[in-house]
């Protein structure tokens, strides 16, 4: 699996580059927020930035050095992670579900103090939103004043829940949505085979982290493969008793099962106006292959509509089985309509 790069992250735009090369220089910001949707890897840049700060070869992060390798591992002892439920001052409860002051003061207490080998000192908060109030105030003046040598990487996809003042005093990057073409690429390099991921790339809706959950669950795949072949792989109504009374148990998989036909009728559909040139998923079959070539544009809304009136049912403890069924006979009688 090919290592991620600062240069993994240069299709995000200029600044993951200028970041890069403040890094090289030594001039570095000494408190970064990254801000993004959930999977566009803020995690990982943070990680990757940590390596960097904490690498003390002429290129950081070199990978390779044992720097690299205990901050890879988060057991550097210049690396402090604060994390909700993982508490680093003592009395703490594990259970927490927010960041607390008494971690902030403790974490202010450990930037004071020299550092092992007289490197820097890096502090890494993954999901900064979980602070509460009092524990982002009580971080200010340190983000504002830190101890020489000492960096912090914030990172949130809910910016609305940090005080402006704390995001002032950081500099801010902005994490977008990856393209497809980005995404797949990603996961190639990971050694991903490219049937799971082209198409987990289509479906990620611009999250590489995503992606990645997706092509490497199996468990998934065959998921995805058996509901192909109960919902799209049937044409005659004596087949949807069968299928709805094999879903009968199932309520648990109806938001997978959801998802998974609201993302194929989008494919259909994206071919059908030209916005995709073909239809790579293997998990369409011929009829419904057939429905992308000839249905009316009003076809889709309707099979959508199938799809939100069986969520709705689903949510209003409707039986499943008889849910699953006017789904099924929903969509077998548009798909057969375009047959001819």
């Amino acid at each position: 699996m090919q290592d991620i790069t600062f240069e993994s992250f240069y299709p995000q735009g200029n600044s993951i580059a200028l970041l890069h090369r403040q890094l090289l220089q030594g001039c570095l910001s000494h408190a970064i927020m990254l801000q993004g949707m959930s999977g566009t890897g803020k995690k990982t840049l943070a990680r990757l930035l940590a390596r960097g700060l904490l690498c003390r070869e002429e290129n950081p992060p070199c990978g390779i050095c044992l720097d690299c390798l205990l901050t890879k591992k988060e057991e550097h002892p210049n690396l402090t992670m604060i994390r909700a439920g993982e508490p680093i001052a003592p009395g703490v409860r594990k259970d927490r579900t927010t960041i607390p002051v008494d971690d902030i003061r403790e974490l202010i207490h450990i930037c004071s103090e020299h550092t092992l080998g007289n490197g820097n000192r890096v502090t890494v908060i993954p999901d900064a939103d979980c602070m509460t109030a009092q524990a982002q105030n009580a971080l200010l003046k340190t983000l504002e004043e830190p101890p020489e040598g000492n960096y912090f990487i914030l990172t949130t996809e809910h910016p609305e829940n940090i005080l402006t003042t704390v995001k002032s005093r950081c500099e801010q990057i902005f994490l977008h949505p990856w393209s497809e073409e980005d995404i797949l690429k990603i996961l190639l390099e990971r050694g991903i085979p490219s049937r799971h991921a082209a198409e987990a790339a289509r479906i990620a809706e611009g999250s590489p982290g995503q992606a990645i959950r997706f092509a490497e669950d199996e468990e998934y795949w065959k998921q995805r493969k058996e509901m192909s072949r109960q919902f799209l792989g049937i044409t005659a109504h004596s087949d949807i008793y069968r299928v709805s009374a094999a879903w009968k148990d199932r309520k648990g998989d109806a938001e997978t099962l959801f998802f998974f036909l609201e993302e194929q009728f989008q494919a259909l559909l994206k071919y059908r106006l030209g916005i995709n040139e073909s239809l790579v998923s293997d998990e369409i079959p011929a009829p419904w292959r057939r429905v992308g070539d000839k249905a009316g544009i009003d076809a889709f809304s309707r099979l959508m509509d199938l799809v939100i009136t069986a969520r709705k049912q689903k949510e209003a403890n409707v039986n499943f089985q008889a849910v699953i069924e006017q789904l099924l006979f929903g969509m077998i009688g548009e798909c057969n309509r375009w047959q001819k």
